[in-house]
């Protein structure tokens, strides 16, 4: 008896062996399709926020404000190929110098800007690209909100898709505030040196007014070289040297430019 019982335990091992494989294969094929899906659903997700994304920018963007600027695209509008190279230069090294690579976001900037804003405790940097000060300029307030900053985001995707880099940032140029009630490059130009952006010569537009320009978007009246000299040259400073890091300009350009004359028209005139 006790000969019959362990030889049907004999037996029974190999069947326990195959069950156990089975299992073990049943739940790796579980697995493998739970992981599969995992990804799928990521991929359509990817997929997904770009298009609603766009949506949305589609729904915040205010169309007749985007016709006007459109329109003084054939008038009093300064193109980018009638300005100094060195002036466009001057704004994307300080506010956004990765302009040409992102589309419409700055991912890094973004991060490190929420980054310092949650050690600071505070709202001290926005991450803000180019793109998205146009969309804040032309179509949001200027509150520090988590939806404005969303919306800011949503529409600088739309803009990018319609856009190209250069129209954008010619509307940029165009529409952003430089103190003392002007919108502008060319009526911040004429307010703070008396020149045209596309004067020649002794009236043609200097790299250190163009770092004192590009200085002004951050803070535009503290800034301001009508209202404080020291800290317009401060600020000027910086968005030189950063001109110098990017490889903008030159170490002899930096110093010739910060110690270069710089006359500001002295008397404020109201904006028309």
């Amino acid at each position: 008896m006790n000969h019959f019982s362990a030889s049907a335990v004999r037996k029974a091992e190999p069947l326990i062996e195959i069950k156990s494989t089975d299992i073990a294969k049943k739940a790796k094929r579980t697995w493998k399709r739970q992981f599969l899906s995992v990804v799928i659903l990521m991929l359509v997700a990817a997929l997904s926020i770009p298009v609603l994304v766009g949506w949305a920018g589609n729904l915040w963007i205010d169309q007749k404000k985007l016709d006007h600027v459109e329109q003084l695209a054939s008038g009093a509008y300064v193109k980018l190929d009638e300005m100094p190279d060195y002036v466009w230069q001057s704004f994307v090294s300080i506010e956004d110098h990765r302009f040409w690579k992102h589309h419409g976001v700055d991912f890094v900037a973004f991060a490190r800007a929420i980054w310092t804003d949650v050690q600071a405790g505070s709202y001290v940097q926005g991450g803000s690209t180019i793109t998205m000060q146009l969309a804040r300029n032309l179509f949001l307030t200027q509150d520090k909100t988590v939806m404005r900053k969303a919306k800011e985001i949503a529409i600088a995707y739309q803009l990018e898709q319609r856009y190209s880099k250069k129209e954008l940032l010619e509307m940029y140029l165009n529409v952003i505030y430089f103190g003392h009630g002007r919108n502008g490059i060319g009526s911040a130009s004429q307010l703070y040196f008396g020149k045209e952006m596309n004067g020649t010569g002794s009236t043609a537009i200097s790299l250190g007014e163009a770092a004192i320009l590009a200085s002004l978007p951050k803070a535009p009246e503290t800034y301001s070289p009508l209202n404080n000299w020291q800290k317009a040259k401060q600020r000027q400073a910086v968005v030189l040297r950063r001109m110098v890091e990017l490889g903008v300009i030159t170490q002899a350009q930096k110093q010739q430019a910060q110690t270069g004359t710089v006359a500001t028209e002295r008397t404020l005139t109201p904006a028309s």
